[in-house]
């Protein structure tokens, strides 16, 4: 399984929560090829998902994705130990006073399946950082047409061989998304453009160079490339929190 793990829990949470998906269908959508999944922290050895999922459920609290990264926290909530832990996952889920980190380890080149332990950590209540998807919609679209253009004028926009690479992993992307039935149009046409663009932009970060020939043609394509990684950013959330956003 690949992507946003926290952002799966949430939309298949949500699905729960409006009655559209079980709690075994929730556990098996977030588990996909992962070893089983297990819960640690505040005080608890390690305990199955569902265990945490039920007292999600009898919470009734909107069960939303958080994405921070450097200088935006944005919509998540503390304590500190909460943002620290989060920041450096680069994804988390919460619900009400409890929020889940995940920690995953992967065996490649090995065939073990890849493990996850979800750290549970309380936090402190905040209002939810809603977005219209429309929105989201239209500065995503404007983001992937002004990175182009920059990188055109930069001359760094990379090799036939990242293009070529890039959108047959964006293709892959866009078709598999991991979505609980019923699930909005909206959401899912906006989750399938962001993670085309999330698949390019994890090609652009493995090679950083890509078409430049100095540092200053590195840096202008980092320039270049940064609204759209915030634009995908955002859309993810969007995407991922439509179901809390219109329950919650």
């Amino acid at each position: 399984m690949t992507g946003l793990r926290s952002g799966v829990l949430a939309a298949w949470m949500s699905a729960w929560f409006a009655g559209d998906v079980g709690p075994d269908e929730v556990v098996d959508a977030t588990t996909g090829d992962d070893a089983v999944h297990q819960v640690s922290g505040r005080g608890l050895d390690l305990v199955g998902l569902r265990e945490v999922l039920v007292t999600w459920r009898r919470a009734n609290h909107p069960v939303r994705l958080v994405l921070p990264v450097p200088g935006d926290l944005r919509g998540v909530p503390g304590p500190a130990d909460f943002r620290a832990a989060a920041l450096e996952a680069g994804e988390a889920v919460c619900c009400g006073e409890v929020a889940l980190v995940p920690e995953i380890t992967e065996y490649y080149p090995s065939s073990a399946p890849t493990s996850v332990v979800w750290h549970s950590h309380v936090i402190e209540a905040a209002p939810p950082d809603y977005l219209q998807l429309g929105e989201v919609a239209y500065e995503l679209t404007n983001a992937i047409r002004d990175a182009a253009t920059a990188l055109r004028a930069a001359d760094v926009a990379g090799s036939a061989t990242d293009v070529t690479d890039a959108l047959h992993d964006a293709r892959r992307a866009g078709e598999h998304l991991n979505l609980p039935p019923g699930y909005p149009p909206r959401a899912v046409a906006l989750l399938a453009q962001a993670e085309r663009m999330q698949a390019v932009l994890d090609l652009a970060a493995s090679d950083p160079e890509g078409g430049a020939v100095d540092r200053f043609g590195m840096s202008a394509r980092a320039s270049a490339l940064r609204p759209l990684e915030i634009a995908v950013r955002r859309a993810r959330l969007a995407g991922y929190n439509a179901r809390a956003d219109t329950t919650g």
